[in-house]
């Protein structure tokens, strides 16, 4: 499956997409081993499918050691607001203070269409708030204000002189 990390700016990454429906859409296997390849030689921790121009409700997260695979993701509930530092794949080299709820309970299917109920907090929690939000076409460079906007792209800038 040839695939491609779509970069900022790119109007694919605002749309809204499509539940995953297995019986449609097929076995997920090889979109994921795709999309895992071009995550770890990105550096990632996370790859949602809008990402690489794939229009479907499915993400990855995770590293070498355990990959989480969610599909048609939900978040029930979330608690304890934090902001922390986020960066993106679409968004090379920018960095990001981003509210997030620190633990939440979630919901998704996993490669075999099994449905999951789990509680995240920490690094997991952002991880997956992060992903979803590429599937709703959030851009996290929209959820901070825009002079932190502004410093972050000019921090960038300055780096990569």
């Amino acid at each position: 499956m040839e695939i491609s990390l779509l970069k900022e700016g790119d109007p694919f990454l605002k749309n809204v997409v499509e539940p995953y429906d297995f019986t449609t859409d097929g076995d997920p296997t090889e979109l994921v081993k795709a999309m895992t390849k071009i995550m770890f030689e990105n550096n990632g921790i996370g790859l949602a499918a809008p990402q690489v121009g794939v229009a479907k409700r499915l993400f990855i997260m995770g590293n070498s050691d355990k990959l989480i695979v969610c599909i048609n993701p939900k978040i029930i509930t979330g608690e304890g607001p934090t902001r922390d530092l986020e960066g993106c794949l679409s968004f090379p080299n920018l960095w990001l203070r981003v509210l997030r709820n620190e633990t939440i309970q979630v919901k998704y299917q996993n490669l075999t269409g099994e449905t999951i109920d789990q509680t995240l907090s920490g690094l997991a929690a952002r991880v997956f708030q992060h992903e979803l939000d590429h599937l709703d076409g959030i851009c996290f460079d929209t959820r901070v204000g825009p002079a932190a906007l502004d410093l972050a792209k000019e921090k960038r800038r300055r780096k990569s002189r």
